[in-house]
């Protein structure tokens, strides 16, 4: 079974209605043929490994998985699952395939060898081989080729290993990075005592890191072993790397590595030990102190800059965080080791990043608009990983304001005596509970004597003068169920749905023939300066916001974005583009270009919850794909 036909099983796993070819084809991005030819051939599987289910094709509906023995299935995937696809058949593969072996090889290669090794002509070989140049550009590496020997990687040592590291290492849908961590370095073996070192030195030396910062460092280690081994070692040039060599990390480094040293039968240089004290240097944690400890182990610099990326963030998302002092410490903690590691061309993997992104939006927005503030004051550029983790600290600052907020402020205006009015109070206590808190009952008359900015809204029992500014709801005393979900609807809860509020028909665009993210965002920004719903700036700003991170999320849907507000109001533009488009590394067919205004700014959790719940309906997406009208697409949203 190749990849693509473990997409297709995964994806009919995951169904519990029929799926149709076409359905598959745009998920998969394949034609419907080679849908109905691996459909036969994972049939023709299913029942030669015994796996305990058939495909089930239902005429006008689909085809559709059923498991008749969950034991044996269930033994059938996790086989399918664990073995590795040695030898890549799809381009794609044969492309990360051909990185790896230029990557972990010390010598050259030849073009006709590699062609026999994965069974393709030259000229595909050669075809591949394009690709993997411009991968191996984006990491300052080279293909060299010399007559008669083949090809081989040249470059500088640290970017070698940068590329090992954050190509080999990363999540990919394609290969599984758990086969690469135990298989491409080392033997499982050599990974474990590596791991098992290091945890042991780091807790002698009550040296903390993150699960996630142990894993890099696991990692990096692995590869400082894999490339001694061919006598291939890092150069330390820089004077602020030599003097590294004083500091607590280099101690550290040196004792692991020593360690590892008995075990593995290595020798490690002076500038290998230096290289693992840097990535030490680059994921130190600072736990267990104080507020005002920490400041003081902080640059001016590091700290000015966490203020700033919070106060930039308030001011464009106003998200109540400006005086959180809890956030803008653990930004600073985070940033000393981040900028360490930027300066010195170290990276680190994020594997949350994609659901950070997903289920985290508010939070990955934040993180980009605060990553510019650190571009601003010390003229780097942040990637998508570190934004990622940036993001967490923002999310918990917004978990925080949730918990601070206050309950809804409820004056109750009750003519028929106490025992009504307390009668009043006490359901309203027990229907709502923290969600309201009653700070009085009051005679109509004695209404003028109270602070309006005191009160959020009032519950009357009695018509209210039309000069009240305040928000009220008249009910009946006995208050009924029918008067709950009158108090609900008005105080609690929209009128409207999240569709009706920020989306139009006009504003949707149906079998869109347009090949690149620029030409969407440039086609929709028009449409909306030509309706005059946003500024002429707008497609500037989105296409600066995409180079920031990629706004594809899956599921075949990006949600673009401008950096800042281009209109007075917060709005939705739809695109369904005839096929499918690359999109940051995605294929995407649905588009909403977002807008928020800085105006007038409501709560906007429903909104993005909406949005991004939306992102995970593949069902409601494919059926969005095949609409033939605007109503249709309208409906659809309004019924999710």
């Amino acid at each position: 079974m190749n990849i693509r036909q473990e997409h297709m099983l995964k994806f009919l796993i995951g169904e519990q209605q029929p799926v149709t070819g076409e359905q598959l084809a745009i998920s998969i991005q394949v034609t419907s043929r080679t849908i109905r030819n691996d459909i036969k051939e994972i049939e023709r599987l299913l029942v030669d490994k015994d796996a305990g289910a058939v495909i089930c094709s239902i005429r006008g509906q689909g085809y559709q998985l059923n498991i008749l023995d969950d034991e044996k299935f269930r033994t059938f995937i996790q086989t399918m699952l664990e073995k590795e696809e040695l030898i890549p058949s799809e381009p794609g593969d044969r492309v990360h395939y051909l990185v790896k072996r230029f990557l972990l090889s010390c010598h050259f290669l030849k073009v006709e060898n590699l062609a026999d090794e994965l069974f393709v002509s030259r000229s595909t070989l050669q075809s591949d081989l394009k690709e993997v140049k411009d991968i191996l550009t984006h990491y300052q590496l080279e293909l060299a080729k010399r007559p008669n020997y083949g090809l081989r990687v040249v470059g500088e040592e640290k970017h070698i290993r940068y590329a090992i590291a954050e190509f080999l290492f990363r999540k990919s849908p394609n290969f599984r990075s758990d086969l690469y961590f135990t298989e491409c370095l080392l033997p499982v073996r050599q990974m474990e005592l590596i791991q098992q070192i290091v945890l042991r030195q780091l807790k002698i030396e009550e040296f903390n890191l993150s699960d996630v910062s142990l894993n890099n460092l696991v990692v990096h280690i692995a590869i400082v072993c894999r490339r001694i081994n061919s006598e291939q070692y890092i150069q330390i040039v820089n004077q602020d790397e030599i003097d590294i060599r004083v500091q607590k990390e280099y101690h550290v480094a040196k004792k692991i590595l020593a360690k590892i040293e008995e075990v593995l039968g290595l020798t490690f240089p002076t500038v290998e030990i230096t290289y693992v004290a840097m990535h030490l240097l680059g994921t130190k944690l600072f736990i267990n102190t104080t507020t005002k400890n920490i400041k003081t182990n902080f640059d001016k610099d590091i700290f000015l800059t966490a203020e700033k990326m919070v106060n930039r963030v308030e001011e464009t998302m106003q998200l109540g965080i400006i005086n959180d002092q809890e956030l803008i410490v653990a930004i600073a903690m985070h940033l000393k080791p981040a900028i360490y590691r930027y300066k010195n061309n170290m990276n680190v993997n994020n594997p949350m990043l994609e659901s950070i992104k997903v289920n985290y939006p508010l939070a990955f927005e934040a993180g980009v608009i605060a990553s510019y503030a650190i571009e601003e004051n010390f003229n780097l550029a942040v990637d998508e990983n570190e934004i990622g983790y940036i993001a967490l600290h923002f999310g918990a600052a917004m978990e925080r304001v949730k918990l601070q907020a206050r309950a809804k402020r409820c004056l109750i205006v009750c003519t028929t005596g106490l025992g009504s009015s307390q009668l009043l109070l006490y359901k309203l206590r027990a229907k709502y509970g923290s969600q309201l808190k009653i700070i009085g009952t009051t005679q109509l008359h004695s209404l003028p004597q109270y602070n309006k900015d005191e009160i959020d809204f009032i519950i009357s029992t009695v018509p209210l003068n039309d000069l009240i500014d305040i928000p009220h709801v008249v009910i009946d005393t006995l208050l009924d169920d029918s008067e709950l979900k009158k108090i609900d609807k008005k105080i609690f809860t929209a009128k409207k749905s999240v569709v009706d509020y920020y989306l139009e028909k006009d504003l949707i665009y149906l079998n869109l023939d347009l090949s690149t993210p620029d030409e969407v965002i440039t086609f929709l920004g028009n449409e909306v300066i030509e309706k005059e719903y946003a500024e002429k700036d707008i497609i500037n700003s989105v296409l600066e916001r995409e180079k920031a991170a990629s706004t594809s999320y899956g599921n075949l849907v990006a949600v673009p974005h401008p950096l800042e507000s281009m209109s007075d109001r917060t709005f939705w533009t739809l695109a369904i583009l005839k096929r499918p488009i690359d999109w940051g590394g995605n294929q995407v067919q649905f588009v909403c270009l977002l807008h928020v205004s800085d105006k007038n700014k409501e709560d906007l959790e429903p909104m993005y919850n909406y949005l991004f719940q939306l992102v995970d309906d593949k069902r409601m997406i494919q059926s969005i794909l095949t609409a033939t009208d605007t109503w249709s697409v309208l409906n659809m949203l309004k019924r999710m």
